[in-house]
């Protein structure tokens, strides 16, 4: 489990290694029919049974690492399996193990032509790995879904112009004008979210890849192909066919029930699941739907037939509602998956920055109590030091994650207190001194870290607890996106708890003061009192940023 933990850290770097291993071997195997002329066949061929060699390592490197990834990261784990079990059934290794048999015979020109597809395959594999393997982090996708919300947004405000001037008897032409350009505008977005959904599943959306090769066709034009698999430009057929436009079809039907085609695969089925992917190719579907209802519009007003027009606005109206409402469902769904990932990864660091903060309580502890003097006692000491410093470093890198998720305010300030007093007590153990107030710093560490640790593990109860009561009773669902690391209430309880060692340790001063002990010290006890100060006045503006809603 360590194993894994130290690894997820670096998987991107792993993964943009694992394509970066296929260019190589497709350099080497293009370069190959370059040096036919002047290499002869027993040369080609011992460098290609090394191209070989390198081959079936990187097959099993893949093969390991989706092992690694299986843990943390499933869908990456499975494109790299795909990719290997593709190149399997296409039986690349075969072909470079043919390839050395035709170079060892001397036959060039078989070998070339071998050759030639082995290109294709190994570039077709490394086109796999670039899709599949993508560093896709959830701010990443995060960002481009809520890009996504933005032009859909903006196309259903436009719509619901174009629908309203209509109604108000606004020039045809103009209006088909308008209609046109933004049924453009919604292809535009649908091509694009079939790319985003290829990333997300590591497999192509059917018919798409043809289509995105060529530009889409003139909606203008009404010479369109019927063939089955054509893309959603020809299927105003459904609207045009029978002289009756916009046949009575229901939104986000089947096919079978009268939606158009929207060339998503030979039976254009709908995509079925919950995952990102599926709902990103439904969001794609229901816009060429609406694209389809946006031309039919078009055309009904140019015959200026506007109460017809104005039924296929409605449609289109829905089918773009539809569309966002699965975006805005990805949106829910990724911010879910960030928060559970990120309370992992926050409980793990945590947890071992209590159980080493816990070694050095009672090192110290041991060290106050015991005998020993001298040296001695100062290299036992200078050892605790550097152990305490450990735990502040593994605190700034906790913070630096929580900072970047940005949604939660006591947390932040809980680990900058663990930070400040780690680096405090490392600085008294490193000169030696384990005495009372030492001591008592790494007491309230050991203590804060408890408390953040609990309300980590509850948070991620709590957010099973979620889980389980939404697929059971269908629950309510958040809002997209808006869901905080931790709860409001778990942040005003931590607020409370970082206050209550405020109030701890200033009566540890004040006792201090009162009997008159560590006066040699007085102008580091001055430092202590003004950080403290201060960290009086940062718990309150988080007490007011809590209540008031403000984040991070």
């Amino acid at each position: 489990m360590l194993l894994v933990r130290r690894s997820a850290s670096s998987i991107e770097a792993m993964l943009a290694v694992a394509v970066l291993l296929v260019a190589p071997v497709l350099l080497v195997a293009g370069s190959e029919g370059l040096v036919a002329a002047a290499d002869p066949p027993p040369r080609l061929a011992e460098r290609e049974r090394e191209l070989l060699r390198q081959y079936a390592d990187l097959e099993l490197s893949f093969l390991r690492l989706a092992d690694l990834l299986d843990a943390s990261d499933p869908r990456r784990a499975a494109a790299l399996r795909s990719a290997c079990e593709t190149a399997r059934s296409e039986q690349v290794s075969d072909r470079l193990a043919t390839i050395v048999d035709l170079l060892q015979q001397g036959q060039l020109l078989k070998a070339g032509t071998t050759q030639e597809q082995a290109i294709d395959q190994l570039q077709s594999l490394l086109d796999r790995l670039a899709a599949g393997a993508e560093p896709q982090r959830p701010g990443d996708t995060t960002r481009e879904v809520r890009a996504f919300l933005g032009r859909l947004s903006k196309a259903i405000a436009r719509q619901r112009e174009i629908a309203d001037a209509t109604e108000t008897g606004r020039s045809d032409d103009e209006l088909a004008g308008r209609q046109d350009e933004l049924a453009r505008e919604a292809r535009g977005l649908a091509d694009d979210l079939g790319r985003f959904a290829e990333r997300m599943a590591g497999t192509p959306v059917g018919g798409d890849k043809q289509q995105e090769s060529q530009p889409a066709a003139d909606p203008t034009e009404g010479a369109e192909s019927d063939s089955p698999g054509s893309e959603p430009q020809n299927s105003q057929e459904k609207t045009g066919r029978s002289g009756t436009p916009g046949a009575d079809t229901e939104s986000a039907q089947p096919p079978a029930d009268g939606e158009p085609q929207t060339g998503d695969g030979p039976a254009d089925a709908e995509p079925e699941g919950d995952d990102e992917a599926a709902r990103a190719k439904r969001s794609r579907r229901r816009l060429i739907a609406a694209q389809e209802r946006m031309n039919a519009a078009r055309e009904r007003l140019e015959e200026a037939q506007r109460g017809e027009s104005r039924r296929e606005q409605d449609k289109a109206l829905e089918e773009l509602e539809n569309a966002r409402a699965e975006l805005e469902e990805i949106l829910r769904q990724v911010r879910e998956e960030e928060v559970e990932r990120l309370l992992v990864q926050l409980e793990a660091r945590v947890r071992e920055m209590l159980r080493a903060e816990r070694g050095v309580q009672s090192a110290a502890d041991a060290l106050a109590a015991g005998a020993s003097a001298g040296r001695e006692r100062e290299l036992a000491a200078a050892k605790l030091g550097r152990d305490q410093e450990a735990v502040g470093a593994a605190a700034t890198k906790a913070i630096a994650l929580v900072r970047d998720d940005g949604t939660a305010v006591a947390i932040p300030q809980a680990l900058e207190q663990i930070r400040d007093d780690a680096q405090q007590a490392a600085a008294r153990l490193a000169r030696g001194d384990v005495g009372g107030t030492t001591r008592g710093i790494v007491g309230d560490l050991v203590a804060g870290l408890e408390e953040l640790l609990a309300a980590l593990e509850k948070a991620q109860r709590d957010e099973k607890d979620q889980e389980q009561q939404a697929k059971s009773f269908g629950g309510s669902p958040r809002q997209p996106g808006d869901q905080p690391l931790v709860d409001a209430l778990a942040e005003l309880k931590m607020i409370r708890s970082l206050q209550i060692r405020v109030n701890g340790r200033t009566q540890r001063f004040a006792t201090l003061l009162g009997e008159g002990v560590e006066q040699a010290d007085e102008p580091e006890l001055r430092q202590a009192l003004e950080r403290l100060a201060t960290r009086q006045r940062l718990i309150e503006q988080a007490a007011h940023d809590i209540v008031a809603g403000r984040t991070e």
